[in-house]
């Protein structure tokens, strides 16, 4: 029970985290990636980091989606067309590999993003190591992001998981 009460107290202690959402608590952050938990999304870990231009990639866990807890989001201020709820079909890219996805718009504080749930269960294996990730729409590319250090970021988002998981279930 001690072990309980001195997770909750380093989690509370650990700074807010202001992009897109001021409830996520860092929990490191590691090559230029910040880790953090979502409490909004039933204390789901999550990896995110920015750009020159703006735009923010954030990868994590959505446990209050049981059929599909992974997620990515994706953001940019500047995206002044992007429609709150309109859905739309998107193509991703992590290095070579590419498929499709429905992905919902957001208007987060200013922030238009695209949510993209996911069921993959290797999203977070494939996303780690790539070099770069890649968005378009209509076929129109919409973000080319390098994904420098994603290696580093992936080995900590499982570890920052398991930490939250082991003190919930405690």
């Amino acid at each position: 029970m001690r072990f309980f009460y001195l997770v909750l107290a380093l989690v509370a202690a650990m700074p807010r985290i202001g992009l897109a959402d001021d409830k996520a608590i860092q929990w490191k952050e590691v090559g230029g990636w910040i880790v953090a938990v979502d409490p909004t999304l039933d204390n789901g870990c999550f990896v995110l980091t920015s750009f020159d231009d703006d735009t923010i990639f954030r990868l994590g866990f959505n446990f209050r989606k049981k059929d599909k807890p992974l997620y990515i989001l994706l953001g940019n201020p500047n995206w002044k067309s992007l429609e709150k709820g309109k859905h739309y079909h998107i193509e991703l890219s992590l290095d070579q590999s590419q498929w499709t996805a429905d992905a919902r718009g957001l208007d987060l504080d200013g922030l238009k993003s695209l949510w993209i749930d996911s069921d993959d269960t290797g999203l977070i294996e494939e996303f780690s190591g790539k070099l770069s990730f890649r968005a378009s729409f209509r076929g129109k590319q919409i973000a080319a992001l390098g994904l420098k250090d994603s290696e580093r970021a992936a080995d900590e988002l499982l570890p920052c998981q398991q930490a939250v998981n082991d003190a919930v279930a405690k």
